[in-house]
């Protein structure tokens, strides 16, 4: 039997499993996938990875804490891994990420934190924005931008690598091409399923404790011991384009224009479809790809298992790239539109809370007691990456029956676990819920 068993091993499942290996327990972490991902929310070479927001807010906690905790597990990988030299900038490419604002979300603005901090957070609108960063925008929108280190971009391809190699070296397992199809739960012990992607063939693991990385594919395994999470969790596709400048035009831009659109990215709107654009990667010649999308242009999936196949519609593609376009050209960049070149895009999927807000709770079983030997991390709604090990923390601490006194952190454990709680408290009788 298992001690800790934990079904998915994507970002947010790694995270979790690193941080219980870390604090001295051997677990089982089982990835339906093979060791290189070619699908999910944690697939690609970058996230956003960003800090802003108001005075004790859970989000920049947790991406704060996650910048601490990889500083430990880089720490620990060089302490036991003498060969190869790891580096935060593995992870983390620092660049300054623009926020823009309507003036409708003016009382949004204002409770930033930049107040405070000036040397991390400047604003701007109208001609002021020009002079201090060189864009200029519509007359009724704000711009934040935030300067901070290891704000910008994360890698969450090198990150799983990463947290991956710490937890072999821990001596926890992590065991690749196994699918979780069935999960009960016993006197004392859960059951599950698992099944083998390579051969077809299943075999039961028993362990004590559970934890479930519910993504798009994994929230499915709670049917049985908690249905209503089926009501929580919506997977929802979000397509995200690919673009180059053609290789001409960006050899045509001059020094202070490249270094203007390096400034001016990773760009987040706050307000309608919620354009994001950042850089993927940097090609050899030089000139950066692109990746660019809308946080809340969300889709309903009609089949999960070709959606990873499926390309964008040309629709997504066009807006995509008008938006990107216009971006550029509050930077004083124009662009003509052949002159942006499709490279590719894919669908990525977000396993969305009916709450918006992620899940780190225990669940109610059939009885409607809380079951404190399972937990499950979901509902990240692309929200995940800047603060998986943070939520890594929370779930391991939450498992262990740990916690800690900083008051931001009990606030974390509350947002976090309670949209459950009012949901069983409201509804009040289990069977409501099943």
């Amino acid at each position: 039997m298992e001690n800790i068993l934990i079904i998915g091993g994507g970002l947010m499942g790694s995270s979790v499993a690193w941080q219980l290996s870390d604090a001295g327990e051997k677990v089982v972490l089982i990835e339906q996938q093979g060791e290189h991902y070619t699908s999910g929310s944690s697939y690609g070479d970058a996230r956003i990875s960003r800090s802003l927001g108001p005075k004790k807010d859970v989000f920049s906690f947790v991406h704060n804490r996650t910048v601490e905790e990889v500083g430990k597990l880089i720490r620990f990988l060089n302490a036991n891994s003498p060969k190869k030299k790891h580096k935060m900038e593995d992870v983390y490419t620092t660049s300054p990420v623009s926020y823009l604002y309507h003036k409708s979300q003016y009382e949004d603005v204002r409770k930033l934190r930049f107040k405070k901090q000036r040397r991390d957070y400047r604003s701007g609108s109208g001609d002021s924005a020009f002079r201090k960063f060189g864009m200029t925008l519509p007359d009724d929108y704000i711009l934040v931008r935030e300067y901070r280190k290891h704000s910008g971009t994360l890698n969450p391809r090198v990150l799983i690598q990463k947290l991956r190699l710490g937890i072999e070296k821990k001596g926890s397992q992590i065991k690749y091409n196994r699918k979780a199809t069935h999960l009960t739960k016993k006197q004392g012990f859960y059951e599950v399923e698992i099944l083998n992607t390579k051969t077809n063939k299943s075999k039961v693991i028993r362990a004590k404790k559970v934890i479930v990385a519910a993504g798009a594919y994994t929230v499915g395994v709670l049917a049985e011991i908690a249905p209503y999470f089926k009501k929580l969790i919506t997977p929802k596709r979000v397509s995200l384009s690919y673009f180059k400048i053609s290789e001409k035009r960006w050899q045509q831009l001059s020094k202070t224009e490249i270094q203007r659109i390096l400034d001016a990215l990773p760009m987040f709107y706050q307000d309608g479809k919620m354009y994001f654009s950042m850089i993927e990667k940097i090609e050899k010649s030089g000139s950066p790809v692109f990746k660019v999308g809308g946080h809340m242009m969300r889709r309903n999936i009609i089949d999960l298992d070709s959606i990873w196949e499926e390309k964008p519609r040309k629709k997504e593609v066009k807006w995509a790239k008008k938006q990107f376009r216009k971006h550029l050209e509050m930077l004083e960049i124009y662009i003509k539109k052949k002159d942006i070149e499709y490279v590719e895009g894919y669908n990525c999927v977000y396993a969305v809370s009916n709450t918006k807000i992620p899940f780190v709770t225990h669940i109610f079983d059939q009885d409607g007691v809380l079951d404190k030997d399972i937990i499950v991390v979901s509902g990240m709604s692309g929200v995940g990456a800047k603060g998986c090990l943070g939520y890594g923390v929370l779930a391991a601490d939450l498992l262990l029956g740990k916690g800690e006194t900083n008051a931001t952190y009990r606030k974390a454990v509350r947002a976090f676990g309670n949209p459950l709680v009012r949901l069983y408290t409201k509804r009040k009788k289990a069977n409501r819920l099943f």
